[in-house]
This record gives C-alpha cells, sequence and structure tokens, in this order.
C-alpha cells in the first residue's frame, strides 16, 4: 500500500498568463482609443462651432463700433437674439441659463433613439432647422464692449452625408485600433516567446541536474537573471552533493569504527557472564546482562543497516530462497521484551516465501517490527504475510506515546527500511492508520 500524497495545487502557465493578459490589455486599448475618437470628434464639433458663432459675433460687434446699426445675425440654422427673454421658452429651458459665460458655448443634444433604434426629439425646434428638427443645439453669448449681449443659437441637423462621415470615422477608428491591437499582440507573442524559450531550457536543464550529476555545462539563457537562477541551482546541487558526500562518509566511517568497539563490547559482556555464572545469581543481575545482550544486538542490526544502505558498490549479494513466516517468528520471539508490562495484542496471519538477500529481509523485518512494538505502548499490532509481501500495522489505544512534533509510529527504522527498499528495488509504502501506522514492503 502506498502513501497516500496531497495533490498539488494547479498552476496556470506563464506563457498562457501572459497572453491572456496582454490580449486583455490590448482589447482595453481598442476600445479606449475609439472612445477618444468619438470623444474628441464632438470635441472637433464644439470648436469649429464655437469658432463659427464667435467669428459671427465678432462681426456684428465691428460694425456695431463703426456706428451702423446691423440687424441681428440670421441665416439657416442661426438665430441672433439681444435679451435672453427673446430666445423661445422651449429652446432657453434645456440650456442652464445660470452658468451662462462670455465667449462661452453651451452645448445641448436633441437627439435620442428608442428601443427600436428610432430617432426621438427632446424639444421641437419648429421651423428653426430647414432640413428639420435641429438635432444639436448651441447657445453662444456675448458681451459686446458697448456693455450689451449678444446671444447667438445655432442648430445642427445631421444630414446623410454627416452620418456617413460619422459612421465612416467610428470604422476607421475600429480598424485603426483592431491593427494596432493585433500588432502589439504579435508584438507581445513574439516577446513571450523570446522569454519562453530560455526558460524551457533553463527547466530541462535543471531536470538533469541531480545529486550525482552536478557538472552540467550552463545552457544559453540570453537573459542574466536566468544566467544567475541557473548558477545558484547548480551551487545548491553542489552543496547538497557535498553535504550527502560527507553524511555517507560519516555513516560508513562510522559504522566500521564502530564494529570493533561493539564487537569488545559484546564479548567482554560474554565472558563477564561465564565468569559470574553462579546457582545463587540473583534475577536482577540475570536481567542486567539480559538487557545488555539486548542493546547490543540492536546497536549491532543499526550497524549492519546503515553499512548496508551506504554500500557504495552496484554488485548486490546473491538472493536465495527465503521462508516471510519462520524469519518473522524469530524476529518477534527477539523483541518480545518489548511487549513486557503492556496491555499488547499481537497476531501474524499468513505464510509466505520470497527470494532476495537474507541479510537484507532480515534488517528490513527487523526493522518494521521493532519500530512496531516501540511506538504500541497499548494497543494492538497485525503482521499479515504472503508470497513476497510482508505488512505490519500497529494501532494504539492510548495516544501517550505520541509527541506533538513527532509523526506517529515513524522513526528511524522506518526511514532506514525505506533506504534499503530504494536500493534493492523493492516497493515499500507506508499509511496512516487510526492511532497508528501500516507499512507494506513487497520484495
Amino acid at each position: 500500500m502506498t502513501e497516500v500524497q496531497k495533490q498539488p495545487r494547479p498552476l496556470p502557465s506563464l506563457r498562457r498568463y501572459l497572453l491572456l493578459w496582454f490580449a486583455g490589455c490590448s482589447i482595453v486599448l481598442v476600445f479606449a482609443y475609439t472612445e477618444l475618437m468619438e470623444y474628441y470628434l464632438e470635441i472637433g464639433i464644439d470648436l469649429r462651432t464655437q469658432f463659427f458663432l464667435e467669428r459671427t459675433a465678432q462681426t456684428y460687434e465691428e460694425q456695431t463700433i463703426a456706428g451702423e446699426m446691423p440687424e441681428l445675425p440670421a441665416g439657416p440654422s442661426l438665430a441672433g437674439y439681444s435679451d435672453l427673454s427673446d430666445i423661445p421658452a422651449h429652446v432657453l429651458s434645456v440650456f442652464p441659463v445660470r452658468r451662462l459665460r462670455h465667449g462661452e458655448v453651451l452645448h445641448y443634444t436633441n437627439l435620442d433613439f428608442d428601443a427600436f433604434d428610432r430617432k426621438q426629439f427632446t424639444i421641437d425646434t419648429f421651423d428653426f432647422c430647414p432640413e428639420g428638427t435641429c438635432e444639436l443645439i448651441f447657445l453662444y453669448p456675448y458681451e459686446l464692449q458697448t456693455g450689451e449681449w449678444l446671444y447667438l443659437v445655432h442648430g445642427v441637423v445631421g444630414t446623410e452625408g454627416i452620418y456617413e462621415e460619422l459612421e465612416f470615422t467610428d470604422q476607421f477608428a475600429v480598424a485603426i485600433g483592431s491593427l494596432f491591437s493585433g500588432l502589439l499582440l504579435l508584438v507581445f507573442i513574439l516577446l513571450v516567446r523570446t522569454v519562453a524559450a530560455p526558460v524551457r531550457k533553463l527547466n530541462a536543464w535543471s531536470d538533469a541536474q541531480s545529486v550525482e550529476n552536478v557538472d552540467a555545462e550552463l545552457p544559453n539563457l540570453r537573459f542574466r537573471e536566468l544566467d544567475a537562477l541557473a548558477r545558484r541551482i547548480q551551487y545548491a546541487f553542489e552543496r547538497m552533493r557535498e553535504g550527502v558526500t560527507k553524511e555517507k562518509l560519516f555513516l560508513r566511517h562510522a559504522s566500521h569504527e564502530l564494529r570493533t568497539p561493539i564487537a569488545i563490547l559484546s564479548s567482554n559482556v560474554e565472558l563477564i557472564d561465564r565468569l559470574t555464572d553462579r546457582p545463587e545469581r540473583s534475577e536482577a543481575e540475570q536481567a542486567a546482562f539480559v538487557r545488555q545482550y539486548r542493546a547490543l544486538d540492536d546497536v549491532q542490526l543499526l550497524m549492519e543497516t546503515l553499512l548496508w544502505v551506504n554500500r557504495q558498490s552496484d554488485n548486490l549479494p546473491k538472493s536465495e530462497q527465503i521462508d516471510l513466516r519462520a524469519e518473522l517468528d524469530r524476529i518477534v520471539e527477539h523483541y518480545r521484551y518489548l511487549l513486557d508490562e503492556r496491555d499488547f495484542s499481537l497476531t501474524i496471519n499468513g505464510s509466505g516465501e520470497t527470494n532476495a538477500p537474507a541479510a537484507a529481509v532480515r534488517i528490513v523485518l527487523s526493522n518494521l517490527v521493532r519500530n512496531a512494538f516501540q511506538y504500541t505502548p497499548d494497543g494492538t499490532v497485525r503482521i499479515a504475510v504472503a508470497t513476497g509481501e510482508v505488512s505490519v500495522e500497529n494501532s494504539s489505544t492510548t495516544d501517550d506515546s505520541v509527541q506533538p512534533d513527532d509523526e506517529y509510529g515513524f522513526g528511524l527504522g522506518l526511514e532506514l527500511v525505506a533506504l534499503i527498499c530504494q536500493r534493492f528495488g523493492w516497493r515499500y509504502g507506508t499509511t496512516e492508520a487510526p492511532r497508528g501506522r501500516m507499512t507494506t514492503v513487497r520484495f
């Protein structure tokens, strides 16, 4: 049974993110450009009308100063008034009279459209505009040098030619904006490709890196930032390799160096046991020797495991046929002392054989059994045996052994088991169980 891993959170593609972002910017740019075209078109109409009305007012003022008695300006779509009260009330009502300023044009849009796109007018301008009802109405107040005021009212009717011109202007604005947006998007695509190519190189190069292989030549990443990132990755792998190498050397040397003192201790304990063997030996003395033998066996097993893990040779030991049930029975009997004075239930079910190196199988099974016994103060341990497979499940009835910062039931023994299984290509998995853990090894 393999360990359940947490699924990583899906992340968006950088290339797709940039393209979508740039496309959104292009659409906003086209929309803003079109709106600006319409805005400046309206400004252009206002400026053109203001220039026309200003020239008309100045001409009238010049004639007045020259002593002439000119008539108020009048013409197609144009009417002049010397007093506000002379302006038709329905026309004057659409303008904010209190905001009248000398030389400032007031603009009113008299045209709207209904749900069926039909024209609707706010006010009726009667015959003010010869072509029909005025769609735009302008009011231009002008203070003469004599202190009198001149009010010019100008109406504009949208002819077919004007509408065609406006439609052409809108289409032209949309076309220019779309073309510009397309060119901008093309530039963005080329830019993304230019950036994505070295990123792909960096990804492929980093995938090829490992603790054992950090000498791969740095690719040409074109950009200083990516090159600096690649060098940092390479430096990190070099540090990791140095650390792993030092750790392996330390474990190998420590394991070899400890074998001699452990052997001396074992021989001396056995010698003292024989020299002090007498009928009147107390139970406390006998128990002390038993504890020493077991401690030496545990240290010997740990040293042997470390040697297996750190062995550099690729030549694996010879495999042989092993009775897994018989091997487990011997190991369980050896570690049964860990179950003394505990409310403990142990069951072993099934039987099976495997073809594997005997020493490695013994180390793996010993670590599994010892780990389960050690991390289950009160509870149940179930061992299931099948052909080429062993499962050990420990379930505790108390939380006394659970430390806040420890992962329950996972000690150094299981870490060493995982390393040995990795070296021999065996399948190893561990999963959480209620108040315990289930560990499975397939040889």
